[in-house]
């Protein structure tokens, strides 16, 4: 957490130099001060030294079958934290693949639910000084469960008193924001629906310099998570590679969508180019391909280089143009010039 304030001073140039000196240094005390108390108060209860371990696992199972996760919670802190300890279920509904945590169960959707599968032999906890904390947290799985995904979050909140044997929800709510949690993503075998697709492939169809930007949204429709791999690549007008990424490896959760944006090719490209992309997904390695046309044209440039040639080829032609009619003067004269001798020659010879 940052805290920034922002001083606007008097914007007379004459003043007094010491008046406004004084000024800036009164200002600068009190924002100091403000300072302090809030880091302070930030220090105290929002910026905790806690990790998680694991921070994603992903398990398999199947209807009817008790298993369950183990999560460790560290404190590398000089003092105790103490908090609350709870399950509940996620969902990503962003394209940069933020997970949500359902406080309500009655939000979450019963497709991808599992939280109440979960039992947790804690509902609060203290996480002694430079020590951790190992919750192994029990699974029941319904016999008439649905195959496919489900996600959940084991979370600690820490800030809320231990000393009461109860706490309501209410005081849960009103305790620190901060959650440190570990999420599970539970795969319940059995037939499952695996469909994405390409939503959006989207790049300018003109641009005057590269790189070329490609903007690409893959929704997931199955059942559980995927995590797409492959490539996008660009060719010329000749069908030449000129440039290929991977894409980025991202969990696109069901009923969502995830953006990724790819810089190909260089500075300077002149041409009609081809952008390609192949991937796949799943476990049967379904296929994801779109392609679209890119032109590229530095006109500017272009226009530049052709108004030099121009006015070269005037300069040039005005030059050559010049010289031939100088040396066409030239050769006139040095005929004139041949005949006025020949003459002299004549008619030194009839007076010898």
């Amino acid at each position: 957490m940052s805290f920034r304030a922002k001083v606007d001073l008097p914007a007379g140039r004459q003043g007094n130099l010491f008046i406004r000196s004084l000024v800036v240094a009164l200002l600068l005390l009190g924002m100091t001060g403000v300072s302090v108390f809030i880091f302070g108060k930030v220090s105290a209860q929002a910026v905790l030294p806690l990790t998680v371990a694991p921070a994603r696992q992903e398990i398999e199972v199947d209807p009817g079958e008790k298993t369950a996760v183990n999560i460790k919670f560290y404190n590398s802190g000089d003092q105790p934290v103490s908090g609350i300890l709870r399950v509940a279920d996620f969902l990503v509904e962003d394209k940069d693949g933020t997970p949500t945590i359902i406080d309500n169960p009655l939000f979450s959707s019963p497709k991808f639910s599992a939280s109440q599968w979960f039992n947790l032999p804690y509902d609060r906890i203290s996480i002694p000084t430079q020590d951790k904390i190992l919750i192994q947290a029990n699974i029941s799985v319904p016999n008439d469960a649905r195959p496919g995904g489900r996600y959940v979050a084991i979370y600690f909140e820490p800030g809320l008193d231990l000393t009461k044997k109860t706490v309501t929800d209410q005081e849960a709510g009103t305790g620190v924001a901060t959650r440190l949690a570990g999420l599970v993503y539970i795969k319940v075998r059995g037939e499952t629906v695996e469909k994405a697709l390409v939503s959006q492939f989207f790049g300018p169809s003109f641009l005057e310099y590269g790189p070329i930007e490609i903007d690409t949204d893959i929704l997931n429709r199955g059942d559980y998570h995927i995590r797409p791999r492959g490539i996008i690549s660009v060719t010329n007008m000749f069908g030449g590679l000129v440039d290929q990424k991977k894409l980025k490896e991202e969990n696109i959760f069901p009923d969502t969508s995830i953006s990724f944006k790819n810089e190909l090719g260089t500075k300077w490209m002149i041409g009609k180019y081809r952008v390609n992309l192949a991937a796949s997904y799943g476990d049967k390695g379904q296929a994801l391909t779109s392609s679209l046309y890119i032109w590229v044209f530095p006109w500017k440039v272009v226009t530049a280089i052709i108004l030099i040639i121009i006015i070269l080829f005037f300069l040039i032609s005005n030059f050559y143009k010049k010289f031939v009619t100088e040396e066409s003067h030239l050769e006139k004269e040095l005929e004139k010039e041949k005949e006025e001798i020949e003459k002299l020659k004549q008619q030194l010879r009839k007076r010898g």
